[in-house]
């Protein structure tokens, strides 16, 4: 065999390999934007969430974090009327306008729904009134 096709086989295989990874790092990176994150960090009595701005009509994942020694519940009027799926405790539900979830001493859970309606939502503790916090809907498209 020739050295140049040798050399073609090479730079066809290594051209081939390249557009695999790109495939799968566009894969990923697509995979990545379906779901918009929310992470809500229940830490001395207080609600720590870290958002960017959301998108209406794409799916939202919240998840709550409870690094304290007692149980709090994360309610808010936003879930009222949506489709809804919660994860806590190894179990999954699924309901339509749910009003919150109980999260355990340092448990956790995910609520998943997609926002169909631009605001401003607070969402609260039940069990200690003074535990509040703000979630921003925002009718922003993509660049």
């Amino acid at each position: 065999m020739s050295n140049r096709k040798r050399i073609d086989r090479r730079s066809l295989k290594s051209t081939l390999l390249l557009a695999g990874y790109l495939a799968l790092g566009l894969a990923t990176q697509t995979d990545a934007q379906t779901e918009q994150q929310v992470e809500v960090k229940i830490r001395g009595f207080t609600f720590v969430a870290t958002q960017k701005p959301l998108m209406l009509n794409v799916p939202v994942a919240i998840t709550i974090q409870n690094e304290d020694g007692e149980r709090h519940d994360f309610r808010s009027s936003m879930f009222q009327g949506m489709s809804t799926q919660v994860e806590t405790g190894g179990a999954i539900t699924y309901g339509r306008g749910i009003g919150g979830v109980f999260v355990d001493p340092n448990g956790n859970a995910v609520i998943r729904f997609t926002a169909k309606r631009p605001g401003r939502y607070e969402f609260r503790c039940s069990i200690h009134p003074k535990m509040k916090g703000e979630l921003f809907l925002l009718n922003v498209q993509a660049v």
